[in-house]
Parts: structure tokens; sequence; C-alpha cells
């Protein structure tokens, strides 16, 4: 009886650390479909080399498969909530891959590193225009930026993917802008 109650009490507090955090990013982290992220890996070049930035990595739905698909990229994901990151924690015990790096912090306060060769998020447009002037800042002209279901607010999109899914059904491809001076 003791063993229930211990695994309710630690149910409820995850609840509601998991719904604290909502309130504090604005946004339940909600997994990306297969759909989408297959279309998205698509976008890619097959042998893609370089550091590839998911932002707001939620349960690492995009992130471990990523790390997996381009073994020869470095992947960092960052996720704020505390929730979410200790089950990516958990699933990395039981990961093969090695080249993937993962943060819990606002990735709105730390840098993204210019030498980023994409960056790939599923988050609404309200961040994404909270986020678009530090990408302009920190990330070298012409680098990709993929954005799941929601557009970047002031930027002109390269493309816009219709995919079959009623979940996500637009993907977003960016390059970041030349700096104006």
């Amino acid at each position: 009886m003791l063993f229930e109650y211990t695994l309710l009490a630690f149910v409820l507090v995850g609840c509601t650390v998991n719904l604290i955090y909502c309130g504090v990013t604005g946004i339940s982290p909600i997994p990306s479909s297969r759909t989408s992220r297959e279309f998205m890996f698509s976008l890619l070049p097959q042998e893609f080399e370089g550091e590839i930035v998911e932002l707001g990595t939620g349960w690492g739905t995009l992130a471990f498969p990523l790390a997996n698909r381009f073994s020869n990229a470095s992947v960092r994901a960052y996720e704020l909530s505390p929730i979410p990151w200790f089950v990516m924690q958990i699933r990395r015990v039981f990961s093969t891959c090695t080249n993937l790096r993962l943060f819990r912090a606002n990735f709105l306060k730390v840098p993204i590193r210019g030498e980023t060769k994409a960056v790939i998020c599923y988050l609404h447009s309200e961040v994404l225009g909270r986020v678009r002037p530090k990408l302009e800042r920190e990330l070298a002209p012409g680098t990709l930026f993929v954005s799941n279901v929601f557009e970047v607010p002031g930027w002109i999109p390269e493309a816009v993917h219709k995919i079959d899914c009623s979940f996500c059904p637009q993907v977003y491809v960016y390059r970041v802008p030349a700096k104006v001076v």
C-alpha cells in the first residue's frame, strides 16, 4: 500500500511541476508527429555534418531520432521544463547515440553558437517571435531553420510544405536572413 501511495504522490508532483512549467514557458511539451518528424529530417542532407540545435526539445521525440539518423552531426537539444528533461535523461541511459547533448536551459538565455548549421523546432509563433532577434544576432546568415507547424513572425519562408498529417499539417523552411547594419 505504501508503494501505491508513493507512486501516486510522485505522479501528482510530476504533473503539478509540469503544469507550472507550462505556465512558465507558455506551452506544454507536445511531441511532433512521426509524419512531420520524418519530413523535417528529409529536408537535411542524408550525410549532414555539423551542428544541429533543437529548441524546446520536450520529451526528446525529435532529438533522439535526429541524433540517430544524422550520426555525423552534433545535436544540441534545449529544454527548460524539468519533467520532460528528466524523462530524456532516462531515455539517454537506453540510447546508443553519442552525438546528442541535452541541456536543461532556457534557450532564450543561452548563446547559440554561430557554427550551428541547422536549427529545428516545434514552437508556437509567439515564442518564435521572441527567439527571432536572438537567431539573427547569433547565427550565420543562411543557417537552415525548420519549424514544425508554426511560422516565424517577420521572416519570409523559403518554403512551406503541406504534409498529410492533421496534427502537424505544415513545415516551414527558412534561412536566417543577412544581418542588417
